[in-house]
Protein backbone atom coordinates (compact mmCIF):
# COMPACT_ATOMS: atom_id res chain seq x y z
CA UNK A 1 0.00 0.00 0.00
CA UNK A 2 1.06 3.57 -0.68
CA UNK A 3 2.28 5.97 1.98
CA UNK A 4 2.29 9.38 0.31
CA UNK A 5 4.07 12.02 2.41
CA UNK A 6 3.81 15.69 1.60
CA UNK A 7 6.80 17.83 2.53
CA UNK A 8 6.17 21.59 2.79
CA UNK A 9 9.10 23.61 1.46
CA UNK A 10 8.21 26.60 3.67
CA UNK A 11 8.71 24.55 6.85
CA UNK A 12 12.38 25.59 6.76
CA UNK A 13 11.38 29.06 7.93
CA UNK A 14 10.66 27.76 11.45
CA UNK A 15 14.28 28.50 12.33
CA UNK A 16 15.58 29.43 14.84
CA UNK A 17 12.75 28.08 17.01
CA UNK A 18 13.17 24.40 16.16
CA UNK A 19 15.65 22.24 14.19
CA UNK A 20 14.89 21.99 10.49
CA UNK A 21 13.62 18.78 8.95
CA UNK A 22 15.58 18.56 5.72
CA UNK A 23 14.27 16.04 3.16
CA UNK A 24 17.40 13.91 3.34
CA UNK A 25 16.83 13.47 7.10
CA UNK A 26 13.57 11.58 6.46
CA UNK A 27 14.14 7.87 6.97
CA UNK A 28 13.78 6.31 3.50
CA UNK A 29 11.54 3.51 4.80
CA UNK A 30 8.84 5.88 6.06
CA UNK A 31 7.18 6.82 2.77
CA UNK A 32 6.65 5.14 -0.58
CA UNK A 33 6.12 8.52 -2.27
CA UNK A 34 7.17 12.03 -1.27
CA UNK A 35 5.37 15.05 -2.73
CA UNK A 36 7.23 18.36 -2.47
CA UNK A 37 4.77 21.20 -1.92
CA UNK A 38 4.51 23.49 -3.73
CA UNK A 39 5.88 24.62 -7.07
CA UNK A 40 4.17 27.32 -9.10
CA UNK A 41 2.73 27.28 -12.60
CA UNK A 42 3.53 30.46 -14.49
CA UNK A 43 0.09 31.58 -15.79
CA UNK A 44 1.61 33.05 -18.96
CA UNK A 45 4.40 30.68 -20.01
CA UNK A 46 2.92 27.54 -18.34
CA UNK A 47 6.37 26.65 -17.02
CA UNK A 48 6.69 25.06 -13.59
CA UNK A 49 8.74 27.30 -11.35
CA UNK A 50 10.08 26.76 -7.82
CA UNK A 51 8.24 28.76 -5.19
CA UNK A 52 11.30 29.24 -2.95
CA UNK A 53 14.88 30.04 -3.87
CA UNK A 54 16.17 27.28 -1.60
CA UNK A 55 14.29 24.68 -3.70
CA UNK A 56 16.82 24.87 -6.51
CA UNK A 57 19.69 27.10 -5.31
CA UNK A 58 22.31 26.86 -2.60
CA UNK A 59 21.67 29.48 0.11
CA UNK A 60 23.76 30.65 3.05
CA UNK A 61 20.98 29.81 5.49
CA UNK A 62 19.76 26.44 4.20
CA UNK A 63 22.74 25.16 2.24
CA UNK A 64 22.14 22.44 -0.36
CA UNK A 65 18.97 22.93 -2.46
CA UNK A 66 15.93 20.90 -1.37
CA UNK A 67 15.58 19.15 -4.72
CA UNK A 68 19.19 17.91 -4.48
CA UNK A 69 18.56 16.71 -0.93
CA UNK A 70 15.58 14.71 -2.17
CA UNK A 71 17.69 12.97 -4.78
CA UNK A 72 20.14 11.95 -2.02
CA UNK A 73 17.22 10.34 -0.21
CA UNK A 74 16.26 8.40 -3.31
CA UNK A 75 19.81 7.08 -3.60
CA UNK A 76 19.19 5.30 -0.32
CA UNK A 77 15.94 3.72 -1.56
CA UNK A 78 15.61 3.35 -5.31
CA UNK A 79 11.91 2.43 -5.13
CA UNK A 80 11.03 5.77 -3.49
CA UNK A 81 9.03 8.01 -5.83
CA UNK A 82 9.55 11.78 -5.76
CA UNK A 83 6.80 14.03 -7.14
CA UNK A 84 6.49 17.78 -7.44
CA UNK A 85 3.15 19.14 -6.25
CA UNK A 86 1.78 22.22 -8.01
CA UNK A 87 -1.04 24.48 -6.91
CA UNK A 88 -2.28 24.58 -3.34
CA UNK A 89 -4.84 26.76 -1.60
CA UNK A 90 -3.07 30.09 -2.17
CA UNK A 91 -2.38 29.46 -5.86
CA UNK A 92 -6.00 29.92 -6.89
CA UNK A 93 -7.25 29.04 -10.37
CA UNK A 94 -5.65 31.52 -12.79
CA UNK A 95 -2.88 29.26 -14.11
CA UNK A 96 -5.13 26.22 -14.45
CA UNK A 97 -7.80 28.27 -16.22
CA UNK A 98 -5.25 29.56 -18.74
CA UNK A 99 -3.90 26.07 -19.37
CA UNK A 100 -7.40 24.81 -20.18
CA UNK A 101 -8.07 27.52 -22.79
CA UNK A 102 -7.48 25.27 -25.83
CA UNK A 103 -5.49 22.31 -27.12
CA UNK A 104 -2.41 24.46 -27.79
CA UNK A 105 -2.18 25.75 -24.22
CA UNK A 106 -2.70 22.25 -22.85
CA UNK A 107 0.01 20.83 -25.10
CA UNK A 108 2.43 23.61 -24.09
CA UNK A 109 1.84 22.93 -20.40
CA UNK A 110 2.29 19.19 -20.79
CA UNK A 111 5.58 19.56 -22.66
CA UNK A 112 6.98 22.12 -20.23
CA UNK A 113 5.94 19.93 -17.31
CA UNK A 114 7.88 17.02 -18.77
CA UNK A 115 10.88 19.29 -19.33
CA UNK A 116 10.82 20.25 -15.64
CA UNK A 117 10.46 16.64 -14.47
CA UNK A 118 13.38 15.55 -16.64
CA UNK A 119 15.54 18.49 -15.50
CA UNK A 120 15.13 17.76 -11.77
CA UNK A 121 14.70 14.00 -12.05
CA UNK A 122 11.24 13.89 -10.49
CA UNK A 123 9.11 10.78 -10.97
CA UNK A 124 5.91 12.68 -11.62
CA UNK A 125 3.61 15.58 -10.83
CA UNK A 126 0.78 16.01 -8.33
CA UNK A 127 -1.97 18.42 -9.38
CA UNK A 128 -3.42 20.25 -6.39
CA UNK A 129 -6.02 22.57 -7.90
CA UNK A 130 -8.28 23.91 -5.18
CA UNK A 131 -10.73 23.54 -6.85
CA UNK A 132 -11.88 22.87 -10.43
CA UNK A 133 -15.53 23.81 -10.85
CA UNK A 134 -15.43 26.15 -7.84
CA UNK A 135 -16.63 29.42 -9.35
CA UNK A 136 -16.31 31.27 -6.03
CA UNK A 137 -12.57 30.52 -6.04
CA UNK A 138 -12.12 31.64 -9.62
CA UNK A 139 -12.49 28.43 -11.63
CA UNK A 140 -13.95 28.95 -15.09
CA UNK A 141 -17.43 27.68 -15.87
CA UNK A 142 -16.50 24.58 -17.88
CA UNK A 143 -13.41 23.69 -15.85
CA UNK A 144 -14.77 20.28 -14.82
CA UNK A 145 -14.90 19.00 -18.39
CA UNK A 146 -11.76 20.80 -19.55
CA UNK A 147 -9.75 19.54 -16.59
CA UNK A 148 -10.85 16.03 -17.49
CA UNK A 149 -9.47 16.51 -21.02
CA UNK A 150 -6.16 17.79 -19.63
CA UNK A 151 -5.83 14.75 -17.34
CA UNK A 152 -6.44 12.39 -20.26
CA UNK A 153 -3.89 14.12 -22.49
CA UNK A 154 -1.27 14.25 -19.71
CA UNK A 155 -1.78 10.54 -19.06
CA UNK A 156 -1.24 9.68 -22.69
CA UNK A 157 1.81 11.93 -23.07
CA UNK A 158 3.41 10.73 -19.82
CA UNK A 159 3.06 7.07 -20.74
CA UNK A 160 4.56 7.67 -24.17
CA UNK A 161 7.62 9.40 -22.74
CA UNK A 162 11.01 7.71 -22.43
CA UNK A 163 10.42 7.95 -18.66
CA UNK A 164 6.87 7.00 -17.72
CA UNK A 165 5.97 9.76 -15.27
CA UNK A 166 3.38 9.43 -12.51
CA UNK A 167 0.30 11.65 -12.67
CA UNK A 168 -1.64 12.19 -9.44
CA UNK A 169 -4.01 14.68 -7.83
CA UNK A 170 -5.13 15.90 -4.43
CA UNK A 171 -8.90 16.31 -4.38
CA UNK A 172 -11.74 17.65 -2.30
CA UNK A 173 -13.75 15.66 0.25
CA UNK A 174 -16.82 17.91 -0.19
CA UNK A 175 -19.56 16.21 -2.28
CA UNK A 176 -20.57 19.52 -3.91
CA UNK A 177 -17.00 20.22 -5.00
CA UNK A 178 -16.65 16.62 -6.20
CA UNK A 179 -19.79 16.92 -8.34
CA UNK A 180 -18.79 20.30 -9.75
CA UNK A 181 -15.09 19.60 -10.29
CA UNK A 182 -14.42 16.04 -11.41
CA UNK A 183 -15.68 13.57 -13.99
CA UNK A 184 -14.93 10.89 -11.42
CA UNK A 185 -14.74 7.66 -13.48
CA UNK A 186 -12.44 9.18 -16.14
CA UNK A 187 -10.51 11.24 -13.62
CA UNK A 188 -9.60 8.21 -11.50
CA UNK A 189 -8.94 6.03 -14.54
CA UNK A 190 -6.28 8.32 -16.00
CA UNK A 191 -4.56 9.19 -12.72
CA UNK A 192 -2.12 6.83 -11.03
CA UNK A 193 -3.71 7.64 -7.67
CA UNK A 194 -6.00 10.18 -6.05
CA UNK A 195 -5.36 11.61 -2.58
CA UNK A 196 -8.59 12.68 -0.87
CA UNK A 197 -8.11 15.61 1.51
CA UNK A 198 -10.20 14.07 4.28
CA UNK A 199 -9.58 16.82 6.81
CA UNK A 200 -10.53 20.48 7.38
CA UNK A 201 -14.13 19.42 7.91
CA UNK A 202 -14.37 21.87 10.81
CA UNK A 203 -12.43 25.01 11.66
CA UNK A 204 -12.71 28.54 13.00
CA UNK A 205 -15.00 29.46 10.09
CA UNK A 206 -17.78 27.38 11.73
CA UNK A 207 -17.99 29.49 14.93
CA UNK A 208 -18.36 26.30 16.96
CA UNK A 209 -15.82 23.66 17.92
CA UNK A 210 -15.44 20.58 15.75
CA UNK A 211 -12.93 17.82 15.11
CA UNK A 212 -10.67 18.44 12.13
CA UNK A 213 -11.08 14.98 10.57
CA UNK A 214 -13.74 12.80 12.22
CA UNK A 215 -13.87 9.27 10.87
CA UNK A 216 -17.64 9.18 11.38
CA UNK A 217 -20.32 11.82 11.88
CA UNK A 218 -22.53 12.19 14.90
CA UNK A 219 -25.38 9.68 14.98
CA UNK A 220 -27.98 12.40 15.61
CA UNK A 221 -27.13 14.49 12.52
CA UNK A 222 -29.94 14.28 9.97
CA UNK A 223 -29.27 13.55 6.28
CA UNK A 224 -30.59 17.02 5.41
CA UNK A 225 -28.14 18.70 7.77
CA UNK A 226 -25.16 20.29 5.98
CA UNK A 227 -22.88 18.54 8.49
CA UNK A 228 -23.92 15.00 7.58
CA UNK A 229 -21.15 14.68 4.94
CA UNK A 230 -18.41 16.13 7.15
CA UNK A 231 -16.58 12.94 8.00
CA UNK A 232 -14.00 10.68 6.39
CA UNK A 233 -16.35 7.73 5.94
CA UNK A 234 -18.85 9.73 3.90
CA UNK A 235 -16.19 11.30 1.67
CA UNK A 236 -14.42 8.04 0.81
CA UNK A 237 -17.66 6.26 0.00
CA UNK A 238 -18.82 9.23 -2.06
CA UNK A 239 -15.73 8.98 -4.27
CA UNK A 240 -16.19 5.23 -4.66
CA UNK A 241 -19.93 5.42 -5.32
CA UNK A 242 -19.25 7.93 -8.10
CA UNK A 243 -16.93 5.58 -9.94
CA UNK A 244 -13.45 5.77 -8.38
CA UNK A 245 -11.96 2.37 -7.62
CA UNK A 246 -10.75 1.80 -4.08
CA UNK A 247 -7.19 0.94 -5.13
CA UNK A 248 -6.80 4.41 -6.71
CA UNK A 249 -7.74 6.24 -3.49
CA UNK A 250 -5.42 7.44 -0.73
CA UNK A 251 -7.00 8.30 2.61
CA UNK A 252 -5.81 11.74 3.70
CA UNK A 253 -4.39 12.04 7.24
CA UNK A 254 -3.72 15.40 8.89
CA UNK A 255 -0.63 15.80 11.06
CA UNK A 256 -2.15 18.95 12.51
CA UNK A 257 -5.29 20.02 14.31
CA UNK A 258 -7.77 22.85 13.90
CA UNK A 259 -7.96 25.09 16.97
CA UNK A 260 -10.49 27.52 18.43
CA UNK A 261 -10.77 30.18 21.13
CA UNK A 262 -13.84 29.56 23.28
CA UNK A 263 -16.27 32.29 24.32
CA UNK A 264 -15.36 33.96 27.61
CA UNK A 265 -18.59 32.96 29.36
CA UNK A 266 -18.65 29.41 28.03
CA UNK A 267 -18.67 26.61 30.57
CA UNK A 268 -18.82 23.93 27.87
CA UNK A 269 -15.79 22.23 26.38
CA UNK A 270 -17.54 19.67 24.17
CA UNK A 271 -17.93 19.46 20.40
CA UNK A 272 -20.27 22.17 19.16
CA UNK A 273 -19.32 24.78 21.77
CA UNK A 274 -19.55 28.38 20.56
CA UNK A 275 -16.26 30.11 19.79
CA UNK A 276 -15.01 33.64 19.20
CA UNK A 277 -12.53 32.73 16.50
CA UNK A 278 -9.46 30.72 15.66
CA UNK A 279 -7.08 29.35 18.26
CA UNK A 280 -3.79 31.02 19.11
CA UNK A 281 -0.89 30.37 16.76
CA UNK A 282 1.61 27.71 17.72
CA UNK A 283 5.09 28.82 18.82
CA UNK A 284 6.75 27.07 15.85
CA UNK A 285 4.28 26.96 12.95
CA UNK A 286 2.94 30.44 13.83
CA UNK A 287 -0.44 30.12 12.11
CA UNK A 288 -3.67 31.03 13.88
CA UNK A 289 -6.22 28.23 14.00
CA UNK A 290 -3.81 25.30 13.58
CA UNK A 291 -1.23 23.42 15.61
CA UNK A 292 1.19 20.82 14.28
CA UNK A 293 1.13 17.38 15.86
CA UNK A 294 4.33 18.09 17.79
CA UNK A 295 2.88 21.38 19.08
CA UNK A 296 -0.23 19.55 20.30
CA UNK A 297 2.02 17.13 22.18
CA UNK A 298 3.66 20.12 23.84
CA UNK A 299 0.27 21.47 24.94
CA UNK A 300 -0.66 18.10 26.42
CA UNK A 301 2.64 17.27 28.12
CA UNK A 302 3.94 20.70 29.17
CA UNK A 303 0.82 22.84 29.56
CA UNK A 304 -1.41 20.03 30.86
CA UNK A 305 -4.23 20.34 28.36
CA UNK A 306 -7.01 17.80 28.84
CA UNK A 307 -7.55 15.16 26.13
CA UNK A 308 -10.94 13.60 25.37
CA UNK A 309 -11.52 10.78 22.86
CA UNK A 310 -14.86 11.11 21.06
CA UNK A 311 -16.18 7.62 20.33
CA UNK A 312 -18.62 8.80 17.64
CA UNK A 313 -15.93 10.59 15.63
CA UNK A 314 -13.22 8.08 16.64
CA UNK A 315 -10.89 11.03 17.16
CA UNK A 316 -9.70 13.17 20.07
CA UNK A 317 -9.99 16.77 21.07
CA UNK A 318 -8.16 18.68 23.79
CA UNK A 319 -8.67 21.91 25.70
CA UNK A 320 -6.72 24.21 28.00
CA UNK A 321 -7.52 24.79 31.66
CA UNK A 322 -6.40 28.42 31.64
CA UNK A 323 -8.49 30.95 33.57
CA UNK A 324 -7.41 33.68 31.16
CA UNK A 325 -10.38 34.27 28.77
CA UNK A 326 -8.08 34.87 25.78
CA UNK A 327 -6.39 31.54 26.39
CA UNK A 328 -9.47 29.30 26.54
CA UNK A 329 -8.23 27.06 23.76
CA UNK A 330 -9.78 23.96 22.12
CA UNK A 331 -8.42 21.73 19.34
CA UNK A 332 -9.68 18.74 17.35
CA UNK A 333 -6.95 16.57 15.89
CA UNK A 334 -5.62 13.05 15.26
CA UNK A 335 -3.30 11.08 17.50
CA UNK A 336 -1.79 7.59 17.40
CA UNK A 337 -5.02 5.98 18.54
CA UNK A 338 -7.26 7.67 15.99
CA UNK A 339 -4.90 7.17 13.06
CA UNK A 340 -4.63 3.51 13.97
CA UNK A 341 -8.40 3.28 13.51
CA UNK A 342 -8.24 5.21 10.23
CA UNK A 343 -5.46 3.12 8.72
CA UNK A 344 -7.32 -0.06 9.67
CA UNK A 345 -10.37 1.48 8.00
CA UNK A 346 -8.35 2.08 4.82
CA UNK A 347 -7.07 -1.49 4.84
CA UNK A 348 -10.56 -2.91 5.40
CA UNK A 349 -11.84 -1.01 2.35
CA UNK A 350 -8.81 -2.14 0.30
CA UNK A 351 -7.87 1.46 -0.44
CA UNK A 352 -4.64 2.06 -2.31
CA UNK A 353 -2.99 3.71 0.67
CA UNK A 354 -2.76 6.84 2.77
CA UNK A 355 -1.64 10.42 2.25
CA UNK A 356 -0.06 12.48 5.03
CA UNK A 357 -0.20 16.26 5.18
CA UNK A 358 2.50 16.90 6.11
CA UNK A 359 5.52 15.00 7.42
CA UNK A 360 7.25 18.17 8.64
CA UNK A 361 4.45 18.51 11.24
CA UNK A 362 5.24 15.13 12.80
CA UNK A 363 7.45 15.03 15.90
CA UNK A 364 10.51 14.40 13.76
CA UNK A 365 12.93 15.34 16.54
CA UNK A 366 11.27 13.08 19.11
CA UNK A 367 11.50 15.92 21.63
CA UNK A 368 7.82 16.73 22.11
CA UNK A 369 5.65 13.61 22.26
CA UNK A 370 7.85 11.06 24.09
CA UNK A 371 7.00 8.60 21.31
CA UNK A 372 10.30 8.51 19.42
CA UNK A 373 11.06 10.26 16.13
CA UNK A 374 8.32 10.51 13.46
CA UNK A 375 5.78 8.69 15.69
CA UNK A 376 2.73 9.54 13.58
CA UNK A 377 4.30 8.48 10.31
CA UNK A 378 5.84 5.33 11.78
CA UNK A 379 2.45 4.31 13.17
CA UNK A 380 0.88 4.66 9.73
CA UNK A 381 3.69 2.71 8.09
CA UNK A 382 3.74 -0.08 10.67
CA UNK A 383 0.01 -0.75 10.44
CA UNK A 384 -0.07 -0.59 6.66
CA UNK A 385 2.92 -2.79 6.05
CA UNK A 386 3.11 -5.21 8.97
CA UNK A 387 1.07 -6.95 11.64
CA UNK A 388 3.48 -8.98 13.71
CA UNK A 389 4.51 -6.63 16.51
CA UNK A 390 2.06 -5.98 19.31
CA UNK A 391 1.80 -4.36 22.70
CA UNK A 392 -1.01 -5.70 24.85
CA UNK A 393 -1.25 -2.45 26.80
CA UNK A 394 -2.37 -0.62 23.65
CA UNK A 395 -5.44 -2.78 23.00
CA UNK A 396 -8.62 -0.85 22.35
CA UNK A 397 -12.01 -1.39 20.72
CA UNK A 398 -13.24 0.46 17.67
CA UNK A 399 -16.11 0.39 15.22
CA UNK A 400 -15.76 -1.95 12.26
CA UNK A 401 -15.90 -0.16 8.95
CA UNK A 402 -19.06 -0.40 6.88
CA UNK A 403 -20.75 1.99 4.51
CA UNK A 404 -23.24 2.84 7.24
CA UNK A 405 -22.41 3.02 10.92
CA UNK A 406 -22.83 -0.23 12.83
CA UNK A 407 -22.40 -1.30 16.42
CA UNK A 408 -20.33 -4.31 15.45
CA UNK A 409 -17.06 -4.34 17.36
CA UNK A 410 -13.66 -5.87 16.98
CA UNK A 411 -10.45 -5.55 18.94
CA UNK A 412 -7.18 -4.39 17.46
CA UNK A 413 -3.78 -4.38 19.12
CA UNK A 414 -1.78 -1.56 17.48
CA UNK A 415 1.90 -1.83 16.78
CA UNK A 416 4.45 -0.14 18.97
CA UNK A 417 7.75 0.70 17.37
CA UNK A 418 10.65 0.12 19.72
CA UNK A 419 14.04 1.35 18.58
CA UNK A 420 16.93 3.40 19.84
CA UNK A 421 18.10 4.32 16.34
CA UNK A 422 18.64 8.02 15.80
CA UNK A 423 17.88 9.67 12.46
CA UNK A 424 19.67 12.82 11.43
CA UNK A 425 17.77 16.03 12.17
CA UNK A 426 19.92 19.05 11.43
CA UNK A 427 19.86 22.74 12.16
CA UNK A 428 22.04 25.52 10.83
CA UNK A 429 22.55 27.08 14.23
CA UNK A 430 24.47 24.19 15.82
CA UNK A 431 27.83 22.68 15.04
CA UNK A 432 28.23 18.99 14.24
CA UNK A 433 29.39 17.95 17.67
CA UNK A 434 26.43 19.59 19.35
CA UNK A 435 23.93 18.13 16.89
CA UNK A 436 24.83 14.63 18.00
CA UNK A 437 24.83 15.40 21.68
CA UNK A 438 22.09 14.06 23.93
CA UNK A 439 22.97 16.87 26.37
CA UNK A 440 22.18 19.44 23.71
CA UNK A 441 18.76 17.96 23.02
CA UNK A 442 17.92 17.90 26.73
CA UNK A 443 18.88 21.56 27.08
CA UNK A 444 17.08 22.42 23.85
CA UNK A 445 13.72 21.07 25.02
CA UNK A 446 14.05 22.96 28.32
CA UNK A 447 14.64 26.17 26.35
CA UNK A 448 11.61 25.45 24.17
CA UNK A 449 9.43 25.09 27.25
CA UNK A 450 10.73 28.38 28.71
CA UNK A 451 10.30 30.24 25.40
CA UNK A 452 6.68 29.20 24.93
CA UNK A 453 5.35 29.74 28.41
Amino acid sequence: MRIVCYYANWSLYRLPNTPILYPDAIHPSLCTHIHVAFALINPTTFKIEPSEKHDTHHTDIFGTPLYHRLLKLKQQKSSLKLLIAVGGWTAGSEAFNNILTNSTTRTTFIQRTKDFLHEWDFDGIDLDWEFPGDIERGAMNNSREQFNILIKEMHESFHNDSKSFLLTAAVSADPIKIDNGYVVPDFCHYLDYVSVMTYDYYGAWDNVTGINAPLYGKNYIDEDDDRHWKNVNHSIHYWMSNGCSAEKLNLGLALYGRSFTLMNNSNSISIGTETIGSGLAGPFTKENGTLAYFEICQKLRVFNWTRVFDTDAQAPYAYSSSSNPSEKQWIGYDDLKSITVKVLYAKTLNLGGTMLWSIDQDDYTGLFCNQGEFPFTYRVRDILLSSNTYDEQDTFTTTKVTKLRTTQKFTFVPIRRNTTQKHKVTSTFTNESVKNSEIFYSLFIVLLIIMTR
